[in-house]
């Protein structure tokens, strides 16, 4: 991570990748309460991270190194559990299909479906699924309504990764999956030796390489943090690649979306009239419809009267090609 990217920033852009978020309902559940709960409400004996919410609020997965969120938890690793917030019911989702608790860390930031059937997440856990060898992180999805464990950190041909993947991002309906990954043989003609980010189709089983320009090159740099849209279309990532879109020449990490639909690749970590930001844009949210871009970044010349040097959350309108700042009171002032 860059030198003065804060805790502070990561929250809030925690909060803007909620309320870019579809809308979540209150419904029968309470307006705040903690989930990081057993199914009785016990709290747990270790600590809860890494939250991702459905669509409706009602189910909640995470990162937790606790074992007495559910029963016959003695793997002593990090698991990803869910939490039904109308039932009160944890559950524990990085299993194998039969049930078996993983025998590596499953940790990291967890992505579920927008209706919480499906929860992606990464893990170093060797029975997961049968056929695992390679001893890397991978990217698992498991559905909590057959209990079925699969995945999906393989190329078109079902091999496994011959390096580590990182960071999920499921759409809507669980069909696509965003990951990065430093595999070289989930795609033909993978030779820049660098994390690049893939989308795996999990009903054809079909995976691409979504780090890539519009002529479809792949990227000179490190590609990660991937965010898909609702329907799967598009995918933002940041990169310091410097080909991935004409005259990038700043040297820096930018943000990018990539429409599978039409191949093309576009930079957003941009100012209003098109420039190019002067420092570091990461860790990208994108909105449901793929409008919106939020993202943290360093740079100074993305909106006017931006002067406090620090990391801000900016908000990039596709449509319109409007930039602006959300990391900002009230009054419009920026923070310090």
């Amino acid at each position: 991570m860059p030198n003065g990217f804060s805790k502070r920033g990561i929250l809030a852009l925690s909060l803007v990748a909620f309320f870019l978020a579809p809308a979540a309902q209150s419904g029968a559940w309470q307006d705040k309460d903690r989930v990081s709960v057993s199914s009785d409400g016990s709290e747990g004996n270790g600590s809860s991270v890494y939250s991702s919410i459905s669509a409706d609020g009602r189910y909640v997965a995470f990162q937790s190194t606790a074992s007495n969120l559910v029963s016959g938890d003695t793997n002593g690793k990090d698991d990803i559990f869910v939490h039904d917030r109308q039932t009160g019911a944890t559950t524990r989702v990085s299993v194998s299909s039969g049930g078996l608790e993983g025998n590596g860390f499953s940790n990291g930031r967890p992505s579920i479906s927008a209706d919480g059937r499906y929860v992606a997440f990464q893990s170093t856990a060797s029975n997961l699924v049968s056929g695992d060898t390679n001893g890397k992180y991978d990217i698992f999805v498991h559905d909590r309504q057959t209990g079925a464990t699969t995945r999906v950190s393989v190329s078109s041909n079902g091999s496994e990764g011959n390096s580590n993947s990182y960071s999920p991002s499921i759409s809507s309906d669980g069909s696509y999956v965003a990951f990065d990954s430093n595999a070289s043989n989930l795609v033909p003609g993978d030779t820049n030796e660098n994390y690049d980010i893939f989308v795996h189709e999990r009903q054809t089983g079909a995976t691409s390489r979504v780090s890539v320009g519009s002529d479809g090159s792949e990227g000179n740099g490190r590609s990660s943090n991937p965010s898909i849209s609702a329907d799967g279309r598009y995918v933002a990532f940041n990169s310091d690649a410097g080909n991935l879109v004409p005259v990038d020449t700043n040297g820096d990490y930018d943000v990018f979306v990539h429409d599978r639909q039409t191949g093309a690749t576009s930079r957003v970590s941009v100012s209003s009239d098109g420039s190019e930001g002067n420092s570091y844009s990461l860790f990208p949210v994108i909105s449901a419809d793929g409008r919106y871009v939020a993202f943290a970044s360093n740079a100074g010349n993305l909106v006017p009267g931006d002067t406090n040097g620090i990391y801000d959350i900016f908000v990039h309108d596709r449509q319109t090609g409007a930039t602006s700042r959300v990391s900002v009171s009230s009054d419009g002032s920026e923070g310090n």
